[in-house]
C-alpha cells in the first residue's frame, strides 16, 4: 500500500463501493482524506471526510488501520486509475434557438418566436415531470410557474436554458424519446406535428402564437407520440 494514497473497492450488484484514502501534509497537521463513494457505469459519487493528526506517523497508521479494516470486509486494493475510467456521457444537442433566429427567420417577428416550437415541447417535458434532475433542482421556481401556466415553455427555454435543449436538461426517458422524436435528420415533432397541427395556414412555424391555447392543442399530440414510443420500448421505457 502506498503510504500516502490507496484505493480500495468492493463490487456490488449494480455499483462498486470505493474508498479513496489520501494523506495531505500541512505545516501544522497531517490530514487523512477519506473519500467514500460509488462507481456506476456512467457516474461516480463522492462523500469526503477529513481527519487531522499531529504527526505524519499517526496519519499513516490511521490509513493502514482503515485499509486493513476494509480488507477484512471484502475490499481489495486497486490502482487509483479505477476512479477515472468512467466514460463521459455523450451530450446530444437537440435544438438551439439561434439555429432559427440566425437562419431563415422572418424579419418582422420578435426573436422570442424562435423559441416557441421547441418551447412547447419543453413545456410538455416539464408538465410531465421529465426534466433532468439538475434542472428540477436549479430551475425549481420557474418549473412551478410553467406547471401553473404562469410561464410559457418558450419563456422558460429562453430564460433558464439559454435557448439550448440538450440531453443534459432531460431525464433519461425524455432524452431517449427526444432522440427519436426530435431527431435532426428525421424530425417528427417540428417538421410534422408542430407544422401540421399549429402552423397550418401560417407563413412559417415561427408565426405560431406562444399561447396556452396553442400548447393545449399540441400537448395531446406529443403525449400520444410518447405513449407510442413507450409501447415500442418495452421494459426500457
Amino acid at each position: 500500500m502506498d503510504k500516502n494514497e490507496t484505493v480500495l473497492t468492493k463490487q456490488g450488484k449494480t455499483f462498486t463501493t470505493y474508498y479513496h484514502l489520501m494523506l495531505t501534509e500541512t505545516t501544522q497537521v497531517c490530514i487523512v482524506n477519506i473519500i467514500k463513494g460509488r462507481l456506476y457505469a456512467d457516474k461516480k459519487t463522492a462523500n469526503p471526510t477529513y481527519e487531522p493528526y499531529p504527526t505524519k506517523g499517526e496519519a499513516i497508521k490511521r490509513m493502514e488501520e482503515l485499509a486493513s479494516e476494509l480488507k477484512s470486509k471484502g475490499f481489495v486494493e486497486e490502482p487509483r486509475d479505477v476512479l477515472f475510467q468512467i466514460p463521459e456521457k455523450e451530450i446530444v444537442v437537440f435544438d438551439k434557438a439561434k439555429w432559427h433566429y440566425e437562419g431563415d427567420f422572418p424579419s418582422e417577428l420578435d426573436v422570442i418566436q424562435a423559441y416557441v416550437p421547441t418551447g412547447m415541447f419543453i413545456a410538455w417535458v416539464i408538465k410531465n415531470d421529465l426534466a433532468g434532475k439538475r434542472s428540477r433542482k436549479e430551475d425549481a421556481s420557474e418549473i412551478e410557474l410553467v406547471k401553473r401556466d404562469e410561464m410559457t415553455g418558450a419563456e422558460f427555454y429562453r430564460t433558464n436554458w439559454d435557448g439550448v435543449l440538450s440531453s443534459k436538461e432531460l431525464s433519461e426517458k425524455a432524452e431517449a424519446f427526444a432522440r427519436e422524436y426530435l431527431d435532426i435528420q428525421n424530425d417528427v415533432y417540428t417538421a410534422v406535428d408542430f407544422t401540421n397541427v399549429l402552423a397550418a395556414g401560417l407563413p412559417t412555424i415561427y408565426h405560431v402564437e406562444d399561447s396556452l391555447e396553442n400548447y393545449r392543442i399540441i400537448e395531446p399530440i406529443i403525449s400520444e407520440r410518447y405513449r407510442d414510443w413507450k409501447s415500442r420500448q418495452g421494459n426500457l421505457a
